[in-house]
């Protein structure tokens, strides 16, 4: 099986580059991450669609509901997997209501979660074919 192709979205920069190396450092390779979630879209209007979409819930102008909307139209077999912490516990059911296929909590120990994030990914991986039968 080849490895994913895998879109990271994070304002942050300091998570959006922490994810990336631990994503390179698990031998996943073809990586591209964006500052803003418009950023993303005009991406994804352009080039083939990733297996993955990894993102936070503030992308820039965009909220989370209405990142994951739009991605979906343009690419509804994208697996969007949201990583973020919410004070509103109701809010990780209504994105998977919405259409993620996945939710992971940032915790304190930026490690912890980004291992549960290789790991859902490397699962959802052997769950699905990915295109072309790879």
């Amino acid at each position: 099986m080849k490895t994913p192709a895998i879109f990271v979205v994070d304002k942050n920069p300091i998570h959006r580059n922490l994810i990336r190396y631990n994503l390179e450092l698990n031998r996943f390779a073809n990586i591209h991450a964006f500052p803003s979630g418009e950023e993303c879209l005009y991406r994804l209007r352009k080039d083939s669609p990733p297996d993955f979409l990894i993102t936070s819930f503030f992308t820039g102008e965009l909220t989370g509901f209405e990142f994951l909307r739009c991605v979906l139209e343009i690419h509804p077999s994208i697996r969007i997997i949201v990583f973020d912490t919410f004070e509103d516990s109701q809010i990780p059911g209504k994105l998977i209501t919405a259409g993620a296929c996945d939710f992971v909590a940032k915790t304190r120990n930026p490690d912890a979660g980004i291992s549960d994030l290789l790991k859902n990914i490397r699962y959802l991986a052997r769950e699905k074919v990915l295109p072309d039968g790879q």
